[in-house]
């Protein structure tokens, strides 16, 4: 289990506590489970950044924040899916590439022509970079600007994670959680994303 997955292993069970323990359907319980999942984190993050520019000095802080940002980021969350694609297509096995899409996207990519197959690789490897990297970097350099440490990275990664994970699901019925946080974390993730989708 590499440093990547053991993050998204926490992460995933962290959100899952919170959806079991805090969701009772009412709005109010839907933006207290919110708050904890995604606020609680972010804040406990600029805490420990805080602590140790005081008390150590600022090279541990920008060495936390470093820590932070990294296991924030999320690259082989979709760079190992498009780098399967590419050596397909390379080895100019298209149906292999189309299995590798679909299996990467969950939809059936058999149909169209290699132009469009290839076409939409580009569109979801944007849209996943911009998902794993370009929006926690975003997020990570305007708070810390203002000397919240790592806080907007931890802040942009669980507010993405979070709406994603919950509305999977309550899709797959896994775990459903309530309309109303759904609805909170999807809205969050609206306005958390708001900036950094047209920085992208």
């Amino acid at each position: 289990l590499g440093p990547g997955n053991a993050v998204h292993a926490g992460m995933r069970a962290w959100v899952r506590w919170c959806s079991r323990n805090l969701d009772a359907g009412k709005p109010s319980h839907a933006g207290l489970a919110w708050a904890v999942a995604v606020l609680g984190p972010s804040v406990l993050s600029l805490l420990v950044y805080w602590l140790l520019v005081a008390w150590v000095g600022w090279p541990l802080g920008v060495l936390w924040s470093a820590l932070v940002l990294y296991a924030s980021l999320g690259f082989r969350q979709f760079s190992f899916h498009f780098t399967q694609i590419r050596d397909a297509l390379l080895a100019d096995d298209e149906a292999l590439a189309r299995k590798h899409l679909s299996d990467w996207q969950r939809f059936d990519a058999q149909l169209g022509t290699r132009s469009q197959m290839i076409g939409r690789v580009l569109e979801f490897s944007v849209w996943a970079a911009h998902r794993h990297v370009f929006g926690v970097l975003a997020w990570f350099s305007v708070l810390a600007a203002f000397g919240l440490g790592p806080t907007g990275a931890v802040l942009f990664r669980l507010s993405e994670f979070v709406a994603r994970y919950w509305r999977h699901q309550s899709e797959a019925h896994q775990q459903p959680v309530s309309v109303a946080l759904n609805t909170q974390a999807q809205a969050a993730w609206q306005w958390v994303d708001w900036v950094p989708a047209r920085i992208t």
